[in-house]
């Protein structure tokens, strides 16, 4: 299972929408992960975040993977189209400076990752 445990100190406008950046952030990476929707699990906390002396707007993003079949030659070139659509997708939703925003990607084994099963 693909999971996303994001944080930030970004405050939505609405209820609805925080839920459109979950609903756009779960459909970009099934995409990217070729992964069915209902396999993928997304976090959001929002917390006090202080960074570079500045409680500006910042996000954390950790990514938890199985690299799909079809990258297993091109590694580098998966990881850079996956942090720039994320990338995108978070300046998109919250407008946070490129410079304050973090991601880390986590490749898991397939025999230590859960299986969907739908």
């Amino acid at each position: 299972m693909p999971i996303a445990q994001m944080k930030t100190n970004f405050r939505f406008n609405t209820p609805t929408d925080k839920t459109l950046f979950l609903d756009e952030t779960a459909k970009e990476l099934s995409n990217i992960l070729k992964k069915p929707l209902p396999a993928i699990m997304l976090m959001l906390d929002d917390c006090s975040m202080y960074m570079n002396n500045s409680d500006d707007t910042v996000f954390f993003a950790e990514f938890r993977y199985i690299l799909p079949e079809e990258y297993s030659k091109d590694k580098a070139g998966f990881l850079k189209e996956f942090a720039d659509r994320m990338l995108s997708l978070i300046q998109k939703h919250t407008h946070v400076d490129p410079y304050r925003i973090y991601m880390q990607f986590t490749e898991m084994s397939r025999e230590g990752a859960w299986r969907y099963t739908g």
